[in-house]
């Protein structure tokens, strides 16, 4: 009995600790899906705006965005990016209408500038961080989309990307409610 709850302990540990290192949210606004998942210290953040709508209807390119709410950190990369996002600047002031001009965060948040890219349904961007504790799981994303020209296009987007559970963690928890409903059978049939 005792060797049974030892491997299945053992086996729910173990898959916590492969959920734990890995999680994904979701954020969808004015038909435009920003999806973000991290594994270790790396996160992605994937932009689909094929079916942007409302005031982001004619919005042809992004110019910044800005990751907050980030924990601390010492350093951050952009690791891959779309287009000539890969030559974004880094800082670490507020994203506002004027860019990445806003106050200071440093260590807790990234604000990434510079010549636009064009949207399209699958723009993602990569970002590596080091040192101090990094909380990726929600981070807190502004965006600025331009139409033609110089013209800003919508409201300056600033909303957190929720956590969304994944198929496993929903898996894990009934594996262990059935354990829990195993080993409680099992204590009621024993004299």
């Amino acid at each position: 009995m005792k060797t049974l709850l030892a491997k299945a302990t053992a086996i729910l540990a173990l898959t916590a600790g492969v959920i734990a290192s890995s999680q994904a949210g979701t954020l969808t606004y004015q038909g435009v899906t920003f999806t973000s998942t991290w594994s270790g210290n790396l996160l992605t953040l994937e932009i689909d705006a094929a079916k942007r709508s409302g005031d982001w209807l004619d919005a042809t390119s992004i110019g910044a965005l800005q990751l907050k709410d980030l924990g601390s950190f010492s350093d951050v990369t952009l690791v891959s990016a779309p287009g000539a996002a890969t030559d974004w600047t880094l800082s670490s002031n507020e994203l506002n209408a004027n860019g990445c001009s806003g106050g200071a965060h440093a260590g807790r948040s990234l604000c990434f500038s510079g010549e636009r890219v064009l949207l399209s349904d699958d723009m993602v961007f990569q970002f590596s961080f080091s040192g101090g504790a990094p909380a990726l799981d929600a981070p807190h994303l502004k965006v600025n989309f331009f139409g033609e020209g110089e013209r800003k296009v919508g409201s300056l987007l600033s909303q957190a990307i929720a956590p969304v559970p994944e198929p496993q963690t929903y898996a894990m928890m009934l594996g262990g409610l059935g354990l829990m409903g195993f080993m409680a059978r099992r204590k009621r049939r024993q004299p």
